[in-house]
């Protein structure tokens, strides 16, 4: 069995997260209480887990050539120092998260 390769691990870490939020919120495990919020994530891990291996599809507007081409723009402008930046585009007519890079690195 080969292990996935991420391609564009920024996009799907965010992906994965509103995932996650949105599991949270139709099962009632979102909570503002910590100890609540902490029993209730491996629970919340799990029905994400099954999901996820359900062979479930998500969609999503990730452009992959502009997705390439932020993360090229801000290693390139960053360059080499300890600055770390973030790049996030959204068209504008739809609304949609098309591309999204959390730093340099």
């Amino acid at each position: 069995m080969s292990i996935p390769v991420d391609l564009y691990p920024d996009y799907v870490t965010y992906v994965h997260q509103e995932l996650k939020n949105l599991v949270a919120s139709s099962e009632g495990l979102e909570s503002t209480d910590v100890t609540i919020r902490k029993n209730a994530e491996a629970e919340l891990d799990k029905k994400v887990k099954k999901l996820l291996n359900s062979g479930v599809t998500i969609h999503t507007a990730l452009d992959t050539k502009l997705q390439t081409q932020s993360k090229t723009a801000v290693q390139s402008k960053i360059g080499v120092n300890d600055i770390e930046g973030a790049l996030v585009v959204i068209q504008h007519h739809t609304h949609e998260l098309v591309s999204l890079i959390g730093g340099k690195d």
